[in-house]
């Protein structure tokens, strides 16, 4: 009862922030409170929880409502838990960032108040998304994030670019809320109820219309996690929006997607093997696209945007691999696709936000996020060089870090040789070969990020000829926006070492998915009635302890033992650099190296783009000389577009183009008229006629 009480009262406390945030009169007292009310709302809702992650039994509480909700049931079981354990802290990290960031808009009159009002409304719908067990508030609460994202998003709402991106956003995320409407209308219909126990009920008989629910919100979660090839609205929000926005809206808002998919899973009935093999396709499509968009852009921060539809893909991956394993009666691969999945899930979310602050970093230093023009500011941002650094190899998913442990585990169920035939086992060693690819793709862009912008010497003449001394020692070392990256480096550093940490919180959810498998398994095995089934759940659920363990147990001494060997060179390799002596070299008689002389960022990626050139269209502004003294400077620059998006675009114009044409012939030609009025006519008619029937 005490936990529940602690849950609820997190909502008032981020309400009384918000209105503090709007009505008070400075920025500073503005973001003084919803900082303030973020961490007690944080420090509430983790004394809520953690009874939650170390019992494993579910909070529970019902509130009386008036018609037509009747009533509203809470519910935080270990999947709720998990999300919610990280969810608010990060948000809170999020606010403490934009205080730094946005001080500039400060400095210059802006008012912040709605910006952090806007930010405690976000944490307010995390409480309601992860907790009710009400479709009505469940689909209140995702329109006050999908709102509430929108505004944040065009907070530079001057850019009509901005305003674009903001408007895709808000047009993409509310298609997707009219799509899960749709899906709980379908279920309200057939239950008469809008409470999820009922819809739980009637998803576990299994009744004929469960593939159509399943796909209904199977493309409303897609839509909000951006999924190919839902995803174009992502890499333009996040280009658009301060960088704390979308740090959180790819490390934390999408998550929900991803939520809603595995709350509706733990509510249904033991899948069918097509809906594992579906997720599993559709998370390696989503994976393969977005990292080959992700080795080839330009703009760092849509780099990041698109590196996000590439690890929601990987998630999904995993969680097929936990549906199949369901399908077959397989608890290894139940444990291993879930565990791995919601292990990546909580390193995705880490690795993202700290990488995406450091792009801030970049953007408030330099002016600029476009790799064609940075370089060199390992020595002018060190901070920031080695948060993103970390951070990168962890999105690499290179051991010590954090974003390791959840693809090896991902790998041990491709691997596992679990599959009930042969040829499933072909295409699950597929699937492995296919994430190896992604894994490799993805190393490449960390390293083209990390060196076009760190290393060598500004692309940019304008850049290059700056003199920001003082200007980027206050925002690499400015407490503000230092802070946030620290803890979520040290947070990925600290799971990868000690991946213990992260089981803790990943344990409780993953006992839920063990025990829906060990009752598939128990109900597939024999007839012993509900005490034999119940007792195969629990020994599943007790049995994912000691299966991650013995997985990850050589793995993690292997980590530690990388990660003292790595510390013990970097401080060797300090000492000597500290003691040294410092000269000019003899050059040789070349001491002027020029820009020009280093690899861009299209010549980096060249030879993969050239490879998958049906995919990743390339649009070319150049002017080049065609004189033997050209007189007029030349240029060639090159950048990719979304073949997705691009072809959006090019249907709508087919569209309008054979709308106005289908107008303006109406008029003019009777017998076309005759002939669509026809056309209408009949097709209402069939429409009527079906409904009668």
């Amino acid at each position: 009862m005490v936990s529940s009480v602690l849950l609820l009262a997190s909502i008032p406390v981020l309400l009384l922030g918000c209105g503090l945030a709007i009505g008070l009169r400075s920025n500073a007292t503005r973001a003084a409170a919803a900082i303030v009310s973020q961490a007690v709302a944080s420090l509430l809702v983790l004394l809520a929880v953690v009874p939650v992650l170390t019992s494993g039994q579910a909070l529970e509480v019902l509130w009386p409502w008036p018609a037509p909700i009747d009533r509203i049931a809470f519910r935080v079981d270990g999947l709720g838990a998990f999300f919610l354990a990280w969810s608010l802290p990060m948000t809170l990290l999020g606010t403490v960032y934009a205080v730094g960031y946005l001080r500039p808009y400060f400095v210059a009159g802006r008012n912040g108040g709605p910006h952090f009002a806007l930010l405690n409304m976000t944490s307010v719908a995390f409480v309601l998304i992860y907790s009710a067990q009400n479709a009505l508030v469940f689909l209140l609460a995702w329109e006050i994030a999908a709102v509430a994202a929108w505004l944040l998003v065009i907070w530079d709402y001057r850019s009509q670019k901005i305003r674009f991106a903001g408007f895709n956003y808000l047009v993409s995320t509310h298609v997707g809320l009219f799509v899960l409407v749709a899906a709980f209308m379908l279920l309200h219909s057939k239950t008469g109820s809008m409470d999820f126990a009922d819809f739980g009920v009637f998803l576990g008989g299994d009744p004929p219309s469960l593939g159509t629910i399943y796909l209904l919100l199977g493309l409303a979660f897609a839509l909000k996690s951006a999924f190919f090839p839902f995803h174009t609205w992502l890499p333009r929000a996040h280009a658009a929006a301060p960088a704390h926005v979308s740090a959180l809206m790819s490390g934390v808002i999408h998550k929900a997607g991803l939520f809603g998919f595995l709350r509706f899973c733990l509510l249904g009935p033991t899948p069918q093997e097509w809906l594992g093999w579906s997720v599993l396709v559709f998370g390696a499509a989503s994976a393969g696209f977005g990292v080959l968009y992700t080795a080839v852009q330009r703009d760092l921060k849509r780099l990041l945007g698109y590196s996000s539809t590439e690890n929601v893909g990987i998630a999904a991956m995993a969680f097929g691999v936990g549906l199949l394993g369901w399908s077959w009666h397989q608890p290894i691969l139940v444990v291993l696709g879930f565990g791995g999945g919601l292990l990546h899930v909580l390193g995705h979310a880490l690795f993202k936000c700290a990488l995406f602050y450091a792009a801030g970093t970049i953007q408030r230093a330099t002016h600029a996020v476009d790799l064609e023009r940075l370089g060199g500011l390992a020595r002018r941002l060190p901070r920031t060089a080695v948060f993103f650094a970390l951070a990168g190899l962890s999105m690499a998913a290179l051991p010590p870090l954090g974003g390791f442990l959840g693809e090896f585990l991902i790998y041990a169920g491709l691997l596992s040789g679990a599959a009930p035939s042969r040829e499933a086992d072909v295409v699950l060693v597929g699937a492995a070969a296919g994430l190896a690819f992604v894994g490799a793709v993805g190393a490449l862009s960390v390293v083209r990020a990390f060196g076009l912008a760190f290393l060598g010497t500004p692309r940019d003449a304008g850049l290059a000829n700056l003199q920001h001394t003082a200007h980027d020692a206050e925002y690499d070392g400015s407490w503000a926006m230092s802070l946030p990256m620290a803890a979520h480096t040290a947070a990925i550093v600290a799971i990868g070492v000690w991946p213990d940490l992260a089981l803790m919180i990943v344990q409780p959810a993953l006992d839920l998915f063990s025990r829906h498998g060990g009752s598939g398994v128990a109900a597939g095995a024999s007839a012993a009635g509900a005490a034999s089934a119940a007792g195969a759940a629990g020994a599943a659920a007790a049995a994912t302890v000691d299966t991650l363990a013995a997985q990850l147990g050589p793995v993690t001494w292997a980590c530690r033992a990388l990660a003292l060997s790595l510390a013990v060179v970097l401080a060797l390799t300090w000492r000597r650099r500290a003691l040294s002596r410092r000269s000019v070299t003899w050059g040789c008689g070349y001491t002027a190296a020029t820009a020009r002389m280093q690899y861009t960022g299209s010549s980096f990626s060249a030879q993969l783009s050239s490879l998958f050139r049906p995919v990743l269209p390339v649009m070319t502004r150049e002017h080049l000389p065609s004189e033997p003294f050209p007189q007029h400077a030349s240029h060639l620059a090159t950048h990719h577009v979304d073949a997705v998006e691009r072809r959006i675009y090019e249907v709508l114009g087919q569209g309008e183009e054979f709308v106005q044409d289908t107008s303006d012939r109406i008029p003019e030609q009777p017998r076309f008229a005759f002939a669509a009025g026809l056309i209408a006519v009949v097709v209402v008619a069939l429409i009527a006629l079906g409904e009668g029937l």
